[in-house]
């Protein structure tokens, strides 16, 4: 339970903060006239994982995602916006409370949320897991003490260097998940981190139909991945952890013993949560 010290609440009066408090009112936006192009060069250049897309009357009509623009096959694309934007699996208002909009977007995966207002769907901004961290950050919380071993997860989905770039995609689609720690194989040494971010940088496109085989084998991840890696020992306390998933605008942090060995990793979801716990 959060007390008065802690977000959720008015210091002073003790009234629950609502979305509006905590809403990114320049998050970038798109218009669904715009080249998929154009997309991708924002994803690519601002390190965004979502765009809204809005229309002309400022009514917020779809979002799209980096996995879309990362199927693009050619820089010379004629292809929309509104050709690849879907309907958001959540959206807010901005007089919702917003610990209450911050579980469910833990609950749901969703990083960033657009919010709008009635009656039209009038697109306001973005709600994002950074902004409950950032506003976190600025209060006595009792839970940033905690550890990073108490609040990591232990089952890490991890590639290795070796791993064709093809075979890295298919492991972010399957599990839907934008990135993973890479290690070495000999003994899970970290040696750096692959995203989605990492591969619209490096340009590649229509990853899925890289050969794995033949006279001139696909890419590989330590072709794409940032090295050396930002990570966290187990006794790192939360606070700490999320100073640096803030600061250094990352999704996830992987968990290392004194060794560098991997043994687990907090990403948005778990620093959140165990804060809103």
């Amino acid at each position: 339970m959060l007390n008065d010290k802690c977000l959720g609440t008015n210091h002073k009066y003790g009234v629950k903060l609502r979305v509006l408090s905590f809403v990114d009112r320049f998050y970038p936006k798109i218009s669904p006239n715009d080249l998929l192009t154009h997309a991708r060069a924002l994803m690519r250049d601002l390190a965004l994982r979502m765009l809204p897309v809005v229309n002309e009357s400022g009514t917020l009509v779809g979002v799209i995602e980096r996995k879309e623009v990362l199927t693009l096959s050619s820089t010379r694309s004629n292809a929309l916006v509104k050709d690849v934007m879907d309907t958001p699996r959540l959206t807010f208002k901005p007089d919702e409370d917003g610990e209450k909009a911050f579980k469910v977007m833990i609950e749901f995966d969703e990083w960033f949320v657009p919010v709008t207002k009635e009656p039209s769907n009038k697109y306001v901004g973005v709600l994002s897991l950074t902004s409950y961290l950032k506003e976190v950050l600025n209060k006595d919380h009792p839970k940033h003490s905690l550890k990073a071993e108490n609040v990591m997860t232990t089952d890490v989905e991890y590639v290795y260097p070796d791993d064709f770039i093809s075979k890295l995609w298919r492991k972010m689609i399957k599990l839907n998940y934008s990135g993973f720690p890479v290690v070495r194989r000999k003994d899970m040494y970290v040696v750096g981190i692959i995203t989605q971010h990492d591969l619209l940088r490096k340009g590649y496109t229509r990853i899925e139909l890289e050969s794995e085989s033949g006279p001139r084998h696909g890419a590989r991840v330590s072709e794409a991945m940032r090295s050396p890696p930002i990570t966290v020992k187990p006794y790192t306390k939360l606070v700490e952890v999320a100073m640096i998933l803030v600061r250094n605008d990352i999704g996830r942090v992987p968990v290392v013993n004194d060794k560098g060995q991997l043994i687990g990793i907090i990403d948005r979801s778990d620093a959140c949560s165990a804060y809103l716990k």
